[in-house]
């Protein structure tokens, strides 16, 4: 099976940065900040402890995903950006989204919490197979 892996990396860093919008104040950061119980100061202390790995290790983690959802892409065949957009759904909701919720319980996530983190996901594996079927 051959991958295109320039789609692959790329789609990676489209991902992620989608990640940094969706956890940016434009979007949710200061809810998700709320449910986590971390302030603008703890926030601060991450940054300045080793943010930069992990960010990388986030990327790392994003880039080993979108391989993956490449894979069944290249595997199943999606002919257009609407059939990529709805196995990534299907990945988004029914693998990764159904394994945090189910953690989530354990955890004793706020229901708010597991939308905002669940939702990342899905929107991310939604976009990710939309442009993996078209990026070839």
């Amino acid at each position: 099976m051959q991958l295109n892996w320039l789609a692959v990396i790329g789609t990676a860093v489209i991902g992620f940065l989608l990640g940094w919008l969706w956890y940016s104040p434009v979007l949710f950061a200061k809810s998700w900040m709320a449910e986590m119980k971390f302030t603008e100061e703890t926030m601060k202390a991450a940054m300045q402890k080793g943010m930069a790995k992990l960010f990388a290790q986030g990327l790392l983690y994003t880039v080993l995903s979108t391989l993956g959802l490449a894979v069944l892409i290249k595997a199943l065949g999606s002919p257009d950006a609407c059939k990529g957009a709805e196995l990534g759904a299907f990945v988004g909701v029914l693998l990764v989204g159904t394994r945090m919720l189910n953690g989530s319980l354990w955890e004793q996530r706020t229901v708010k919490l597991q939308a905002i983190v669940v939702g990342h996901e899905i929107v991310l594996f939604v976009v990710q197979g939309a442009i993996l079927a078209v990026w070839r």
